[in-house]
């Protein structure tokens, strides 16, 4: 069996000290970039791989990464953790997540004992109840999707996604949109319900319809999503002939109510949803929805957790979504 090359080896071939090495394997500035290059080509021709135990003792952190959700049960926060660790594990760390499941001191909790447990760096998707965050002494910390003011955030510009499905129905022709919002305490809610209104308000009003009284909250849940549309569809009074839910599982539920009520999708109802979820191209018939780059906002995430530089609160990066046109739209009969 071939010896295992040690970072002696890679100092004698380079011609430079063992400390020198070290400083390079660790990102160090104080060594040249001449030296670096030196280092780095002997190390990838001797095939060295430094002992990431010795590295993590030196730190004093474990090459770990924490993720702490508010809810396991919504498919959308499922597929970014899928993404961020896929990126934590292409830059060389792993993750533990965790759920605070909507509750504000399971948060503050979990995000303590992530940093008790060495982690380097904590993504956050914050509570809906959250309105600050402590972050713990010598733990980088990066706030996604829901927005905390004091820390670095990276999101989907909900507004403007949500500005663009409704302009999307407006583009076919339809006038009556509903719009089925979520929790009244959700950044998220308010931000995609304000985009709708961009749109919306103005053109309701010329057709002398009440704004607010096409407008439902509801959970971001398939049940809430159904709940609205049984509100929205009730045969009393003028209904919409189009509904923009804030959420893929709302516009799920819309599509049940719907059949219950032997409502056609999308001949006599369109429907829109937000978010981009596996399920939402799996239906029939298939959701148009407002897709969220979660690729982009994870990797994103992780990048600013272990970029090296100091970490600025005012730090946002906001990231565009697309629409994905599939077969719950058409223009009003």
């Amino acid at each position: 069996m071939k010896p295992r090359t040690t970072i002696r080896d890679v100092a004698r071939k380079a011609g430079v000290s063992v400390g020198t090495v070290s400083r390079v394997v660790n990102g160090h500035p104080s060594v040249t970039e001449a030296k670096k290059r030196i280092v780095n080509e002997v190390i990838a021709e001797l095939g060295f791989q430094p002992d990431a135990a010795a590295q993590s003792l030196r730190r004093g952190t474990n090459r770990t990464l924490g993720v702490v959700i508010p809810d396991l049960r919504n498919p959308f926060f499922a597929d970014l953790m899928q993404h961020i660790e896929l990126r934590a594990k292409e830059r060389g760390y792993s993750v533990l997540f965790a759920s605070s499941d909507e509750q504000v001191d399971s948060e503050a909790d979990l995000i303590a004992s992530l940093a008790r447990s060495k982690v380097e760096g904590v993504v956050v998707v914050p509570s809906n109840r959250a309105r600050s965050i402590a972050n713990p002494d010598g733990v980088r910390l990066v706030v996604v999707d829901r927005h905390i003011a004091g820390h670095p955030f990276v999101a989907a510009d909900h507004r403007a996604g949500a500005r663009m499905a409704a302009e999307y129905l407006v583009s076919l022709g339809h006038r009556r949109i509903a719009c089925i919002s979520g929790p009244e305490n959700s950044f998220v809610a308010r931000e995609r319900l304000a985009g709708f209104m961009d749109v919306m308000a103005p053109r309701l009003a010329e057709d002398g319809l009440d704004p607010t009284a096409w407008i439902v909250s509801a959970p971001f849940n398939y049940e809430g999503g159904r709940e609205a549309a049984k509100a929205l569809l009730a045969e009393d009074g003028v209904t919409p002939t189009a509904v923009f839910a804030c959420s893929d599982q709302q516009a799920i539920g819309v599509l049940r109510a719907a059949f219950d009520r032997r409502i056609a999708i999308p001949d006599d109802l369109s429907v829109v949803g937000f978010d981009g979820i596996l399920v939402s191209d799996l239906v029939v018939p298939r959701v148009t929805t407002a897709v969220q780059p979660v690729s982009s906002i994870a990797n994103c995430a992780i990048d600013l957790l272990i970029g090296g530089e100091p970490l600025d609160a005012a730090t946002t990066h906001i990231f565009p979504c697309e629409m994905a046109l599939r077969e719950t739209c058409a223009p009003p009969r």
